[in-house]
């Protein structure tokens, strides 16, 4: 992907240490109740690392960590295996008929574990079995009153995900919701509805947990849902609060008005918050480390004054992409532990692909081409993907696709990149493979001929591409309808998934 001519040099600058408006202290005192940890009975999150885990799970053979035990609320770090046979064939093929002329029908949301795979459209969220011979059949359909507005790729280690989504104007009480058809549609416009409401569902079931009510949530567009560990944080433009994620009950609420806003919060192992202070015009933009339970700040960093933007890439390690003197991403920051700047990753935009700035989307946790490690971060560059230092900022690894093909990165298995690797046009089938940053080697996990149903969906850009539990996903993030009047809509791919056919 190109962004245009190359930068001009430029060093990104250290820390801002000037005064400007201050982040909020104690900014979210309205706590609910007394907060306690709650004891829950330890869970293997993850697989044994390409077949050759130990008996305790603690490490493999050849001293490498593998899947850490979890906690069920904890958020799901799958340690993949080798599937039994890299031959792919199809496991999912989901198709949706538009009929309105000029409809664009957002497609939020996909998720899968080794059961179900689940994907969002409209207002509706349908999920897929997974194996066997009922593979690919409906397995559940949850029908919501208005379309979803904000989704989050975080799922826990017992399957459950977070959304937020327009209700029909009524509250529907803070318990669990079933999830039956109350109005709206497929082509529901979430740009016309007030996203303001936040749920929990089972990913195998297709159950609502919990449902509740976003008190003064007023626009879709700067809904932000993540997940950390046992707890469901929502940010939406005039306030933010957290939530339980295994009974819904509220931990701490921010709706009172301030110098500074929440942009949006960064889930996963930890949770950050991305703050906007003063003028909306030049703001002065704060990264914040946040204690779940209570809301309290732990640490504060504060980016350089004359950032265009500023993106929350990662929470642990913590990362930060920011525009400097630009409209587009210029920079990588790492933070260490306390908040303070490890290394500044200049970024080559002719080259690289970021997919950070989307439209109408939070400005946290949408930079999905960059794949995050404990040392290492990934992202694609022309024909290969290139690994940086993140103490250091220096080049560290490159991984080269075949001649005149890409490779992309997709996600951490342990202390191994699973990625992408398309055959467009090449004469070649597509691959997913695993990359190990130690030694180099590259192991082949699934191939497959994506044919046009997978090549539709393919680029990491404007689609989503999750690997799960030793299957791929392809599924789009919007479908369009009919250009012209009296034209039948054209059955448009929603989402195709390849497993292992042995």
């Amino acid at each position: 992907m190109s962004f245009g001519p190359p930068p001009t040099p430029y060093n990104a600058p250290a820390q801002d240490t000037r005064p400007g408006p201050p982040p909020r202290s104690g900014r979210r005192r309205a706590a609910v109740g007394a907060v306690a940890a709650v004891a829950l009975v330890a869970l293997a999150a993850g697989l044994w690392a390409f077949g050759t885990g130990g008996a305790d799970g603690d490490s493999a053979p050849d001293g490498r960590p593998v899947a850490a035990h979890q906690a069920p609320d904890d958020i799901r770090e799958t340690v993949e295996t080798r599937p039994p046979s890299v031959e792919g064939t199809a496991a999912v093929s989901y198709e949706e008929t538009l009929r309105t002329v000029g409809r664009n029908v957002s497609a939020m949301g996909t998720w899968a574990t080794d059961k179900v795979f689940a994907k969002g459209f409209g207002n509706e969220i349908k999920g897929f079995r997974l194996g066997g011979s009922e593979a690919s059949e409906t397995a559940w359909h949850l029908t919501l009153p208005g379309p979803l507005c904000a989704v989050t790729r975080h799922v826990s280690v017992d399957g459950r995900t977070a959304i937020a989504y327009a209700g029909d104007g009524e509250d529907e009480g803070e318990g669990e919701g079933e999830g039956e058809d109350s109005g709206g549609g497929p082509d529901s416009d979430p740009l016309t509805r007030v996203c303001d409401r936040l749920a929990v569902f089972d990913i195998d079931t297709g159950k609502k947990m919990w449902d509740t009510k976003l008190a003064g949530a007023g626009s879709s567009l700067a809904v932000n849902v993540t997940m950390t560990d046992g707890t469901v944080v929502t940010a939406w433009g005039q306030g933010s609060a957290a939530y339980e994620l295994t009974g819904g009950k509220r931990l701490w609420a921010d709706t009172d008005p301030s110098a500074c806003t929440d942009e949006g919060f960064a889930g996963g192992r930890d949770l950050l918050a991305l703050l906007s202070c003063g003028d909306s015009a030049d703001p002065a933009y704060r990264v914040q480390k946040i204690d779940p339970r209570t809301g309290d700040a732990e640490w504060t960093y504060r980016v350089a004054r004359g950032v265009q933007g500023v993106y929350l890439v990662s929470s642990s390690p913590a990362v930060v992409a920011v525009a400097a003197g630009d409209v587009v991403v210029t920079d990588l920051i790492s933070l260490d532990e306390r908040g303070k700047r490890r290394a500044t990753i200049r970024l080559n935009r002719d080259h690289q692909v970021l997919d950070c700035d989307r439209t109408f989307s939070a400005v946290v946790e949408s930079c999905d081409a960059i794949v995050v490690g404990d040392r290492q971060l990934y992202l694609s560059e022309e024909d290969h993907i290139v690994s940086y230092d993140l103490a250091t900022g220096r080049t560290d690894e490159k991984f080269d696709a075949p001649a005149g093909g890409e490779m992309h990165p997709l996600k951490m298995s342990g202390d191994h990149l699973i990625a992408y690797r398309p055959g467009r046009g090449l004469g070649r089938p597509d691959a997913i493979v695993a990359l190990d940053p130690e030694s180099g080697e590259e192991t082949l996990l699934l191939l497959f001929a994506g044919g046009a149903e997978v090549s539709a969906l393919d680029d990491p850009a404007h689609n989503d591409i999750v690997y799960e539990h030793g299957r791929v996903f392809f599924a789009a993030r919007t479908v369009v309808g009919p250009y012209n009047e009296g034209e039948v809509g054209g059955t448009d791919q929603v989402a195709v998934g390849i497993e292992s056919a042995g």
